[in-house]
């Protein structure tokens, strides 16, 4: 999540029940937000446990949730109603396979498989603000007024695996662990991360005054963003930082060749965009497409600010965003709400590594420096190459009062290592799918049904 938080705090490992509030205390929005995650924690749990990883209500005048139909060859329907994901409910209102909702499908990359076919659903939640869904701003604190709450979104995507012809194929119990294991499996072993700070060494100390005591050397608290922005394994995959974790984002309103105009510069320098900094551009297609289930996946091209037009409200990148090979129509598109993303890497990447426009090369098994003392590791693989899924994050806080980011260590004081704390795909069978010839196929329901009480 984008979001700007002064820091993630839950932790299923904990056990915590509740936050409980105390008066005359300060009010944080780690803590409500940490009492949202335990509730829905447990309620999620609970389903899960009931239901099991995938479940539906059956519908005695229909389908039911998410059951697929009207096969020609080209798309195919999906019914109307509801299925639990992992206890995360999804809601369908009935659909075409091209018109699902956030499915954002390109007619060239998309196109259903000519043999047997797996039909699965990838559940996973996207962090939404005032941006992406104007109707969440209050108009009451005036056309200029500021943000408020954020939302999270419950998103799925109707997606298919093709299958070799005559090979095993899952029946109803075992679809849900097949779908795991050929899907999320891709993604095995998972990326892991360790974060420290580092004390300046004594020749790295100024001429005139003592060498800093503490590790974290920024002027304010921080949460940093260590994303992965190319997918793959060492070599390939590639990631971006920022210390506002990503929440620096300014609306788009048209897009020419290398120029961007937005709707506003931002409220100051810390929140805005100045010559040099690397930015994106996303909207809705970017970010909904950004979840594929390929292990490679590129992300979109990342850009140089070159010039800024202050009276125009315009910034000139280093490149044609209409060119870009990865996101064809970013911020092309106004209702698709693009939007300019900052990141702080800086064009001139770090270490003598250039920041490419793929973004800053992985290395793993050695401490890369972000800034003001904060570094991190990316663990290497045991037995596997570790796989990096392009989305990937770390959140490290970091706090001037002890000069240090909150990290979980070891007996010893050395950082843990940590699979990502997001994003969280989840996955459950729908379909198994065999043309036969052009009027005929097969279909076999794959989803496990539940006798709701009534």
């Amino acid at each position: 999540m984008h979001g700007d938080f002064s820091r993630v705090i839950f932790d299923p490992a904990r056990r915590f029940s509740s936050v409980l509030s105390q008066q005359g205390r300060v009010q944080l929005d780690a803590d409500f937000n940490e009492q949202t995650a335990i509730l829905l924690h447990y309620v999620r749990t609970l389903a899960s446990d009931l239901l099991g990883p995938a479940a539906y209500p059956p519908d005695p005048d229909g389908l039911g949730g998410f059951g697929i139909d009207g096969y020609d060859g080209d798309t195919f329907s999906v019914a109307p109603g509801r299925m639990y994901v992992d206890g995360i409910l999804c809601e369908c209102d009935g659909t075409d396979y091209w018109d699902q909702p956030d499915g954002h499908l390109d007619p060239e990359l998309d196109q259903l498989p000519a043999g047997p076919f797996l039909v699965y659903l990838r559940v996973w939640e996207r962090f939404v603000t005032a941006r992406e869904a104007p109707w969440i701003r209050e108009t009451a604190l005036g056309p200029n007024g500021p943000d408020t709450t954020a939302r999270t979104r419950v998103v799925w995507q109707v997606c298919v695996l093709p299958l070799e012809p005559g090979a095993d194929t899952p029946d109803m119990r075992s679809a849900a662990r097949f779908v795991r294991d050929r899907v999320g499996g891709r993604f095995e072993p998972r990326g892991m991360l360790a974060a420290r700070t580092r004390r300046p060494e004594e020749a790295a100390a100024p001429a005139d005054g003592p060498v800093p005591s503490s590790g974290y050397r920024g002027p304010e608290n921080q949460l940093y963003r260590v994303e992965v922005h190319r997918g793959g394994r060492e070599g390939t995959a590639t990631f971006k930082w920022s210390r506002e974790n990503g929440s620096v984002v300014l609306p788009v309103r048209g897009v020419s060749g290398p120029v961007v105009e937005l709707e506003t510069l931002g409220r100051d320098d810390k929140l805005g965009v100045d010559v040099g900094d690397v930015v994106e551009i996303v909207d809705d297609a970017v970010v909904c497409r950004g979840a594929s289930d390929r292990t490679d996946e590129a992300g979109g091209r990342l850009y140089t600010v070159q010039g800024i037009d202050y009276d125009a409200y315009r910034v000139i990148l280093d490149g044609d965003v209409t060119e870009d090979p990865f996101h064809r129509s970013a911020g092309q598109v106004p209702t698709r709400h693009p939007l300019l993303r900052r990141w702080d890497h800086g064009a001139g990447g770090w270490d003598g590594v250039p920041a490419e426009a793929m973004g800053v090369p992985l290395r793993e098994g050695e401490w890369l420096p972000l800034e003001d003392g904060v570094e991190v590791r990316f663990e290497t693989g045991q037995d596997r190459p570790r796989v990096y899924r392009r989305g990937d994050y770390w959140l490290i806080p970091a706090r001037v009062l002890t000069g240090d980011v909150e990290w979980p260590r070891g007996r010893q004081g050395q950082p843990l290592k940590r699979r990502p704390h997001g994003v969280r795909y989840h996955y459950a069978p729908l379909a198994l799918l065999e043309p036969r010839d052009a009027d005929d196929f097969r279909l076999v329901d794959l989803r496990m049904p539940f006798a709701p009480r009534r």
